[in-house]
Parts: structure tokens; sequence; C-alpha cells
């Protein structure tokens, strides 16, 4: 699809909204707007400095998408959402397949540089630095969806580093009662949930069940991959190139929040089973699969208003994830060169070994994350807000490990090894050691206003690891209401990313090794930000911004080896702007949008940072065309972007295109959408880390039907 039959499309829909403007105007219209754009703008947020801020006012570059955008757009998964944020756009990690989300053109192959939280809490793994390996959030059981672009490690510690995410989930009043609905579409999919919020013994009680199901999507081919190569190499046939993307999944999400005056307690549950996509190296693995278990539980305690001027706040939180992974990283009667320390060596191999059942590793990762913060907020002096924190984090990972490959496993002078599996758990051949670090963490804070119109927040965090030492992160942020219809932001932020137990402690690797002497990243970002209300149904905003990176942690090739070693490796610059605006035109029309340009440079190689987008394109037009019935249609356009492996193919500019129908309130409770995704087939993919011919396929038009209904 071109972009000339998608102006089409957007052209039709405005010559439709003007000959039936007059009519719809002259009808009682059920609100599908329930806040306007100038509302939006003065919704409170508690991201940018921990304390309730509008977002027009906050100290940061903030984006808020609330549950009824998320339902006017169609989205079922989260990364639908993101993309609708300037400067975000969500690809593909290499190596498990999830989505990768870059922002503002910073991105690396675990998706470990945006700090994601659940209602404040941290949900990411230390393992690999983001969500665990399979992870879905429910769309269902999302409130409101707060962005920072930019960095946060001035009050989140490690990884606020390109930005953060923080998904609030619906509390009991959202939910008002039980909602059930249920969701079918194409790709054999399946989602039923249901949602009920009540007053209990003076709490305030709100939970949620939902229950995903995909077959995958099997239009999703790959021409080859990296077991062709080998087989191009040894004259073999193993591999299932040309072959689908393994993209089926199975899951469930459970949510429980109690609250009540200075109580917030919540527990959130995953169980989930998925296709491991390309493969664990590149290679189509039909029979791999992950299961993932998540269990997240937080309390937060606030004295409210026991104190006169002090507010004192305690929250622990408990995450404990499990990995179980089964998969094949060489398929069925695949031939690999072996080197003399019993890994794959292209460069100098000693041997040749048939894997009639293939490569096979089984795996058992547990993670256990306990952490608490002490807080205390003082409003005692006049025009001052002063926070202070004390916080602790423990990260402990243990690693079990049952393989036919690798050193311990694998003599070179064989010729054939069979499926029969070692233990190697708890020995110096796993693949990663178990392994524990503690962080302590103090945040200083003080927002002032020092003027009816001016307000200068000015923040230093403290973060001291147990393996790699200290490291302190300020920030300040000037705000100028200029008038009462224009807000102008000066922001500075420094940053920092953590390495991960991956990046530290990978070893018995044929391709990546960990160091245990990493440094971690930093980032300086300056920022100029804008936000412009002329009307109430009107609302713009604009930024420009310039960073800085330092100690980059990349691959880097062993001389003389097959392997590469992580190391802090690199430096980037970028540099861009980004536009957004939401027009109220009419009561039943609403137009949104933005667009995102950046410029990002790799320091070492003096070129342009590879698989990010240069330019964004997000525009959305949303019609209530008779009372209780809306429609929304939306582009999303991606362009300029370079392949990481050239031998890949290039990456072209694309276009997708989707349609979202919704009936509300009907009969005063049947809620009903259907919605037709990348509605013009659109052939498109994202670069992929490893050899796959004509990179990461991405999916095709799809269709779903949903119906709910609220009691």
């Amino acid at each position: 699809m071109r972009v000339e039959a998608a102006l089409i499309v957007n052209c039709l829909a405005l010559m439709l909204y003007c000959s039936d403007s007059a009519r719809a105007a002259s009808e009682k219209m059920d609100d599908f707007f329930a806040m306007s754009p100038a509302e939006l703008a003065a919704t409170p947020v508690t991201i940018a400095t921990g304390t309730p801020m509008l977002v027009s006012q906050s100290a940061a570059v903030t984006s808020v998408i609330t549950a009824e955008q998320i339902k006017s757009m169609g989205a079922t998964e989260l990364h639908e959402v993101l993309e609708t944020v300037p400067g975000v756009h969500a690809s593909i990690q290499a190596l498990t397949g999830d989505y990768n989300y870059s922002m503002r053109g910073i991105q690396n192959a675990s998706n470990s540089q945006i700090l994601i939280l659940l209602n404040g809490t941290r949900v990411t793994s230390a393992y690999r630095g983001t969500l665990m390996i399979g992870l879905e959030l429910p769309i269902e059981a999302i409130q409101q969806v707060e962005v920072i672009r930019g960095p946060g490690s001035a009050l989140y510690g490690a990884d606020a580093f390109a930005g953060v995410i923080n998904i609030i989930t619906k509390k009991a009043k959202d939910i008002d009662g039980t909602t059930v609905g249920g969701r079918v579409g194409d790709h054999d999919s399946q989602s039923g949930w249901g949602q009920h919020g009540t007053t209990w013994a003076g709490w305030d009680i709100a939970t949620s069940l939902q229950y995903q199901h995909s077959g995958g999507d099997s239009g999703r081919v790959v021409k080859s991959d990296s077991q062709t190569a080998l087989d191009n190499a040894l004259g073999t046939h193993a591999s299932h190139a040309p072959g689908s993307l393994d993209t089926q999944y199975e899951n469930f999400n459970g949510h429980l929040n109690l609250q009540r005056k200075h109580w917030d307690i919540g527990f959130w549950a995953f169980s989930g089973e998925n296709g491991l996509r390309a493969g664990a190296a590149g290679a189509l693995d039909p029979k791999g699969v992950i299961n993932g278990e998540q269990y997240v539980g937080d309390v937060r305690f606030s004295t409210e208003d026991w104190f006169e001027n002090w507010e004192f706040i305690a929250h622990t939180s408990y995450l404990h994830n499990e990995l179980l992974a089964n998969f094949r990283p060489f398929p069925e009667n695949s031939v690999l060169p072996i080197g003399s320390d019993s890994n794959v060596d292209l460069l100098t191999p000693s041997s040749l070994i048939l894997f009639p059942q293939g490569v096979i590793s089984n795996s058992d990762q547990t993670e256990n994350i306990p952490s608490i913060e002490l807080s205390s907020i003082y409003r005692g002096l006049r025009n001052h807000q002063l926070l202070v924190s004390a916080g602790f984090r423990y990260e402990d990972i243990t690693v079990k490990q049952l393989t036919n490959f690798g050193p311990g496993v694998v003599d070179p002078r064989m010729n054939v090894i069979g499926g029969s599996l070692t233990n190697v758990t708890g020995t110096p051949f796993v693949f990663l050691p178990s392994t524990h670090r503690s962080v302590w963490s103090y945040v200083v804070q003080d927002e002032w206003r020092f003027a009816d119109d001016w307000q200068l927040t000015a923040g230093v965090r403290y973060d001291d690891y147990s393996d790699f030492g200290g490291t302190v992160n300020p920030r300040m942020a000037l705000v100028w209401d200029i008038n009462t219809q224009m807000t102008s932001k000066l922001l500075y932020g420094k940053a920092f990313r953590a390495p991960n137990f991956t990046e530290q402690g990978n070893q018995n690797n044929p391709v990546q090794l960990g160091n245990k002497s990493l440094k971690p990243e930093t980032i300086n970002t300056y920022e100029w930000a804008i936000d412009y209300r002329p009307v109430p149904a009107l609302r713009t905003a604009a930024n420009l911004y310039f960073y800085q990176i330092k100690e980059l942690i990349t691959l880097v090739p062993d001389v003389g080896r097959p392997s590469s070693t992580f190391q802090n490796n690199g430096n980037q610059d970028g540099y861009g702007s980004e536009l957004e605006w939401n027009w109220q035109v009419q009561e039943q029309w609403n137009l949104s949008g933005n667009y995102a340009w950046q410029y990002a440079r790799n320091n070492e190689t003096k070129s342009r940072v590879t698989g990010v987008p240069e330019h964004q394109v997000y525009v959305a037009a949303a019609w209530q065309f008779i009372p209780k019935w809306q429609i929304q249609s939306q582009l999303n356009w991606i362009g300029s972007r370079i392949n990481p492996i050239p031998d890949n193919g290039k990456l072209v500019d694309y276009q997708t295109v989707d349609f979202t129908l919704r009936g509300k309130k009907l009969y005063g409770h049947l809620n009903v959408a259907a919605s037709l995704r990348n509605a013009f087939d659109t052939n498109y993919s994202e670069p992929a880390a490893v050899r796959i011919g004509d990179n990461f396929p991405m999916q095709g038009r799809s269709f779903y039907l949903e119906t709910s209904i609220n009691f």
C-alpha cells in the first residue's frame, strides 16, 4: 500500500465528515470524547516527579494514553498503544522475538534502555534488563499509560535511560461493577476477560482476569535462516526455512487491587506459553517452547494527613519470575563445525559433528527481587515541596540447564551426538552462573514555585550497586506558565543503564560472552518543550532535544575467535524534534497525531544508528457518526531505517492503516467492536540482528470482533 492510498482514505473520511456533520450535530450524541484536549493536558500524573502534576506542567516531556483512547484505536497489545507516542517505535528482539522499543533513536538488542513500571513498581527482569521473555500485559486491565520521553534515573534509578513507561491498571472506581467480554479474530486468536469492582468492609476491591490465545500468523514466512547458511556451506538440508515464524502463544493474567485510606495493595500473576518466533539462534525451531510465570506483589502505606506538612510513604514489592525454556538452537540433522572448546567454531573447527535430534537445551531461570523504599514529603517551606527517599533492592537469579551441547558435554572427537541431555547445573559449563547483587538508593528532590508562573524542580539520586559501584544522576526542570494557554519547559537530566546479568555473566556461548568488568551506560539529555492550548478544543505540543551517550555496552568480536564479548565500546549522540496535536473539531469529530524526527549517530562508526526510524508519522481521525457509534481510522508511517545486517536486504519505508468500529453502551450495558488491522495488507519487516532472509516479516492484514457487557 502506498502513501497516496492512505491519504485518499483520510480524504474520503474528511469528505464524509463535511457531508454529514450538519445532520450529526443536530442529534444528541453520546460522548466518546469524555475529555477535551485541554482537559487531557490537565490530567494529573505522578511519573515525572513522584507527586501529582498536570501533564502540561510536568517536569518532563510526558504522554498519557487513557483507556478510552486505547479502545478507540482498537489496540489489543501494548506495542500498538506505544506506537502512538511521538518518537516511540516497536521492532523485534532478535533472540526472543519479543517487541523491542526504540525511543528517540535509542535502542539496544535486549530492550533494556527503557524502564517499564506497573502501577509505579518495577517489573523488569535483572536477567536481561527488560520484561520477562514472552510476557504479555493485559490491555483490558489498563486504565492509563504514562510515558516519559527522556531520562528518569534521578527518580527511578537504573534503566530509566531513554524513557519510562508506567502502566496503571484499573481500580474499583474505574470498573464500577462487573464487566465480562470476549474477542475472536484471525490466526485462531481468542481472548476472554472478566473484571469486578466493589467496596467491602471499607476497602475498594478490584479484580481482573484475562485469557489470551493465538495460533500464530502463518503468513510471516522467512526464506532463510542461520541454519540455511550452514546447510549451504556443508551440503546439508537441516533448515526449516523457508517457513513461518512461530508466533503462537497462550497466557493468563490476573490482577487484584485493594485500596482504602493510607493503603494501596496490589498483586499481579502471569502464566504463559510461547513459540520461539525465529529460534534462539536464528534457526527456525517449530518444536521449541518457552513457559513463563511472573508474580508481583506490592504494598504502599502513606500517612497522608496524619501530620501537618509531612507525609511519610513506605513501598515494598516482591517480584518472582520463572522461565522454562525447551528449545533447539539448531534443528534435527544439523551438522556443526566444532572447535577445540566444544563450541561452534566457524573459523578454526577441529571436527564436524552430526546432531540427529538437533542441538537441545532445557533451562530453568528463577529470579527473586524484593525491594523496599521509604519516602517523606515535606510541604512546610513556603512554595517548596521536598522529597527525600531511601531504598534497597536485592536481585537474585538461579539457573539450571540440561543440554547435549557445549563445553563439558561435547567431545570434539565424536562424529555423532544424540538427544541424551547432561545436567550442567552448578558446574562451570552452565550458560549463566547463578548470581545476585544488591542496590542501595537515595533520592533528594525539591519542587520550588518561586513565582506564580515559574517552577523549578531539581533532584539527584545516588545508586550503589554491589557489583559495579555507585552512580550519581541529577535532573533539573524549569517550567514557565507563559499564560493560561501556553507552557514552556527547559529540561536537563542524566541517566544510567546497569549492565544486566546476561551481559555480565554469559559463558560457554559460541556467540556472546559476558564481562564482569562492565560499567553502566550513561546519558546526558537537554530538552526544550512548549505546550500550547489556544482553545479548549485544541492542544499542540512540540520539543527539541539533544543527548550524549557514553560507555555503550555492545558486543565486540574476540580476536582470532568466533565469539564476541560485551564491552563498554562506543558513544552515541542524538538530536531531534517531536510535534503532536489533538483537535476536537466538533462534538463528533477528533483529529490527532504526531510527527517525530531524530538523527542519532554512533561516534565509533561515524554513521547513523542502525535499525531505528529517522521519521515517524501517526495520524488518527475519530468520528462519532451516530449516537453511541464511533469509527476511528489511523495511519502509522515509518521512514528511513538502516539495516544493521546489510546482507538481509534494505529496510523499506512503510505505512499501515487500521480501522476500528465501536458501539458503546448499547441498551445501556452492551459494548461491541470490530477492528481491521493493517487494512491494506502492507508487506513490511523489521531488522533482524541474525542472518534471516528478508528480515523479520511483520503481521499482515487481520480482523477481530469483540463484545463486552457491563452490569
